[in-house]
């Protein structure tokens, strides 16, 4: 089953970092998991049905990890990080009703959190 979410995991990130937007000086935002499975076929679920969605908000994978480890603190297994354009572009994903809708899968299916959060824009020199 490993196999199969991590075949899965990488044929997302493979298809979700095709996916570009223009360079602004906005803040992007960040949608960041850390939780462990505790139902297989209900994250294999989340995972068809979440998969393919960050694109049409503007996101990106640019982190997915099923065997995260830590150097300091308790991790979970699994570490994901999606960016957006900006906070508003991560929060519109994640409320969106098709990510809910798969978000009741994850929620189910594993322990663990998720934040979202705006990233850091250098000044400009």
């Amino acid at each position: 089953m490993k196999k199969i979410a991590f075949g899965v995991a990488a044929a997302i990130a493979l298809t979700l970092t095709t996916t570009a937007f223009a360079q602004d000086s906005r803040a992007p935002g960040y949608m960041i998991a850390n939780y462990t499975i505790k139902d297989q076929a209900g994250y294999n679920k989340y995972m068809e049905e979440a998969g393919p969605l960050a694109p049409k908000f503007g996101g990106k994978i640019i982190v997915f990890n099923l065997n995260a480890t830590a150097v300091e603190g308790e991790p979970k297994k699994v570490m994901a990080i999606a960016e957006f354009p900006s906070v508003a572009d991560a929060q519109r994903f994640y409320n969106s009703p098709q990510y809910t809708a798969a978000r009741k899968f994850r929620v189910a299916s594993t322990e663990g959190s998720v934040i979202i959060t705006e990233g850091f824009v250098p000044p400009k020199q």
